[in-house]
């Protein structure tokens, strides 16, 4: 029987609704985390055999699909409060069992863990992110909990190749100050498939269509009474500055009402509390395409299912819609991805639209 490890990092994406653009540095569960989960196994394949950590940290979420599944609790992960060296100690365990794959939940440190481990004990196993974090960046996450069970599946059906996976992480601290540093950690081996997203960094942007997007926007879709929520992203940023001459840190959620900026680096419960006519501001992610999901928790699904697709602005430039062929939506909530699917009209210059569909 094929052996299956899985670990998941309880914490990882803890920091993504409060707008704090990751949770190295925090110990909070992240409550999404057993949803992403249940998704993932529903799907997931029931013919091999799990190799797992305790509790939080793996064993937990087979309660929900008593007598589905075949696992084996290697016992790492039992102590209220874990740390990344239980991620790694179970990743090793994993490998002395003899594992074939390993799935781990989590971001782009949880990432980092699993492929230290690997270089540690000199292993080679193949690994598959589902996730669940705030930044992940590497080549290693399938799209969503769904797509990783797909590929888990294909994986076991010997439908896919291996492929090399880049590992990398974002500086925290820089990263909540604007400075987007990204490095390479670690090379691992990946699952080939079209659902597991390559790791690539955001273009530079041009002025020119920057200059002619602020512009268009000013000029025809910007109403004194509307309250606007602006997005991550150094695009949306031009924009904001270009309007209102002030803006959060590239990477924060802000509020703009009468003319003024309102709020700075909003958290998903100021979202929630707003009230009278909502515009969105986003630009997608480049390289990966994800409008969100992505560095943007924040603007999470209840947020998005009140405002609705057609109160949602799509900009970016058009050297960044080259980067990516559709556009990625994993709010956390399969039906609101599933109300936000179709063709978006995406602003790149002065009364210039591209139209791009979401990924399916």
């Amino acid at each position: 029987m094929i052996k299956v490890g899985l670990v998941v990092n309880p914490y990882a994406g803890s920091g993504g609704r409060s707008g704090h653009k990751g949770s190295d540095d925090l110990y909070e569960l992240n409550v999404d985390t057993s949803g992403r989960m249940r998704r993932f196994l529903n799907l997931a394949p029931r013919e091999v055999l799990y190799v797992t950590a305790s509790n939080l940290m793996g064993s937990y979420y087979f309660s929900y699909f008593p007598g589905q599944f075949r696992f084996v609790d290697i016992g790492i992960g039992k102590e209220t409060r874990t740390t990344r060296y239980h991620t790694m100690n179970a990743v090793k365990e994993f490998v002395r069992n003899g594992v074939e794959i390993i799935v781990f939940a989590g971001g782009d440190g949880t990432a980092r863990d699993v492929a230290e481990a690997l270089r540690e004990v000199n292993a080679n196993v193949p690994v598959l992110g589902i996730p669940t974090g705030v930044k992940m960046h590497s080549g290693v996450f399938a799209q969503t909990p769904e797509k990783a069970a797909e590929v888990l599946n294909s994986f076991i059906s010997g439908k896919t190749v291996l492929r090399p996976g880049e590992v990398v992480d974002v500086d925290e601290d820089l990263y909540r100050k604007g400075v987007y540093v990204v490095r390479r950690y670690f090379v691992v081996t990946t699952v080939g498939s079209s659902e597991v997203v390559a790791s690539k960094v955001e273009v530079n942007t041009e002025e020119e269509e920057l200059e002619g997007i602020a512009s268009y926007f000013h000029e025809r879709l910007y109403r004194p009474d509307v309250t606007y929520v602006f997005g991550p992203g150094s695009t949306v940023k031009y924009v904001e500055r270009a309007l209102f001459s002030a803006s959060g840190p590239f990477l924060s959620t802000d509020v703009v009402k009468d003319g003024k900026l309102r709020i700075v680096n909003a958290s998903y419960d100021d979202l929630l509390g707003l009230t009278g006519e909502l515009i969105l501001v986003v630009t997608p992610i480049g390289g990966q395409g994800f409008l969100f999901g992505r560095g943007n928790q924040e603007i999470g699904p209840g947020f998005l299912k009140r405002i609705g697709k057609d109160r949602i602005v799509v900009i970016s430039t058009r050297l960044k819609l080259r980067s990516f062929e559709c556009l990625r939506i994993d709010t956390g909530d399969p039906q609101v991805d599933r109300e936000l699917s179709g063709v978006y009209e995406v602003l790149i210059g002065y009364n210039e639209f591209y139209a791009v569909t979401a990924c399916e």
